[in-house]
């Protein structure tokens, strides 16, 4: 009974849940935008300080960290679910479901980086042996994971840690540790692969030395920070409800449908892109020159869904439905803006492309130009999908968010780009369209099932 009643009333530590506002969002927003552009920051500096090292050292390089990004991409998609669960615990003001939410999550990231680590351990040489050109680089690339596999640790711990502060509205801090982090990482990475300072001059292996210190150091920041907070008492007190293995069990049930969506995303991207370098060298050119600027353009659209999602969270597990629809209506308004304003910039960025990249063939230039139309277009109607998914999740419906994902890659996009690229020998104004044809046929499902409003009634209808 005692702790019946400390789990209904965490005064102490769980905040009162006030009525958000599009300040709230964009304050838990901007950390989760600028948290996303230092992560892909990252691997942008070690991409950087391998170039003098030779293009075998590059290929070493893009084997290993392809490898890798599955791994660390299954532990920022369990651990997005790890987010919306607390998020709903904290609305709730439920301090043993937000301490089991977050031991659940800690130990469910724990064991995917074991299984990654051990893949890679008992099957990454031979398969790096028979993808790489040349003995050397598979060789490489192995010492690369080898040490690199550490990391996995590290990111299992410290995202789960970061989802736990987005979730309680703090996403302040993470952003700081990012801060932290990419600077250790690119002075530490720099010297120990080209031995400077007195250290030894590891090669490749110095840019996983440099990111296992950094992302150790960001984890010890974080822990630093969650054990000094307002929820320590809330995190150490108690054990888990039912038993960890119970738990964890629950906690994989509900987080699943939000990392499948990730992850399914993540290898329909792999496979689409295997099929566009099949593409002419100036089209798959012009793809791979479009690709990251639409990366960076999304996500700034998409930290503000998952900030909206959260807060939603917080809204249906406080039980607050009085005030979700026209919270919801303000963002959803708020959102368009922001897809509008991300269509300006990928207009100007059309304008800017002979300044960005003053040695492209005209050929070149000519295909980015007519990709134009596409970009106006993609981010208004992926803005309102994104939303629609992320509302979704954050009311427990994500089953229906992962069917809709799965069965928009899977059965239009994919297949389509095969027949496109191989049988058809489109151009890529076409094979770029795919994507923005993905969207279209989303709209539909997405749209219909969050106005149906079931997803709103999802929680309750749960836990009754």
């Amino acid at each position: 009974m005692a702790e019946k009643a400390c789990c209904t009333s965490p005064r102490d530590s769980a905040p009162e849940l006030a009525v958000p506002t599009l300040r709230t969002v964009g304050a838990l927003a901007w950390p989760l935008a600028l948290n996303a552009l230092l992560l892909q920051a990252v691997l942008i500096v070690d991409t950087v300080l391998i170039t003098p090292l030779g293009e075998q050292s590059l290929a070493a390089m893009g084997l290993a960290a392809s490898l890798a990004s599955l791994v660390i991409g299954s532990l920022f998609a369990f651990s997005n679910g790890t987010q919306l669960i607390v998020a709903q615990a904290v609305g709730a003001r439920r301090n043993n479901a937000i301490r089991s939410g977050f031991r659940a999550g800690l130990l469910i990231n724990l064991l995917v980086a074991g299984v990654g680590i051990a893949l890679i351990q008992f099957a990454a040489g031979d398969l790096l042996q028979r993808l790489a050109e040349t003995p050397s680089i598979a060789e490489q690339a192995m010492r690369y994971l080898s040490i690199f596999c550490l990391v996995f640790v590290g990111v299992a711990v410290s995202q789960n840690i970061t989802v736990f502060f987005n979730a309680s509205g703090n996403s302040r801090i993470p952003f700081y540790s990012n801060l932290i982090e990419l600077p250790v990482n690119a002075l530490l990475s720099f010297l120990l692969i080209h031995g400077h300072a007195g250290l030894p001059a590891m090669g490749l292996a110095g840019a996983a030395m440099g990111t296992l210190a950094a992302v150790s150091l960001r984890s010890i920041f974080l822990l630093w920070c969650l054990y000094s907070g307002p929820f320590a008492v809330t995190l150490k007190r108690g054990s888990p409800s039912g038993g960890a293995l119970q738990d964890v069990r629950r906690h994989f049930v509900q987080a699943w449908p939000i990392a499948g969506s990730f992850i399914s995303m993540t290898l329909s991207l792999s496979v689409c892109m295997l099929f566009y370098s099949r593409l002419g060298v100036n089209q798959f050119a012009a793809l791979t020159l479009i690709f990251p600027w639409v990366r960076v353009g999304g996500q700034i659209v998409t930290s503000w869904a998952q900030a909206t999602g959260i807060l939603v969270g917080q809204i249906l597990g406080g039980g607050r439905l009085d005030m979700l629809d026209d919270f919801v209506a303000r963002a959803w308004r708020f959102s368009f803006c922001l897809g509008l304003l991300v269509a300006l910039s990928f207009v100007l960025m059309c304008y800017s492309f002979e300044w960005l990249y003053p040695g492209l063939q005209p050929e070149t230039l000519g295909y980015l130009w007519q990709f134009l139309p596409l970009l106006i277009l993609l981010p208004l109607l992926r803005t309102s999908n994104t939303l629609c998914g992320n509302l979704l999740r954050a009311g427990g419906d994500a089953a229906s968010s992962m069917k809709i994902h799965m069965g928009s890659q899977w059965l239009v996009t994919v297949p389509l780009t095969v027949l496109s690229v191989v049988y058809l020998d489109l151009s890529v104004f076409w094979i770029y369209s795919i994507i923005l044809l993905e969207e279209v046929v989303k709209a539909f499902p997405f749209h219909q099932r969050v106005y149906g409003g079931h997803w709103k009634r999802q929680l309750h209808d749960v836990s009754a």
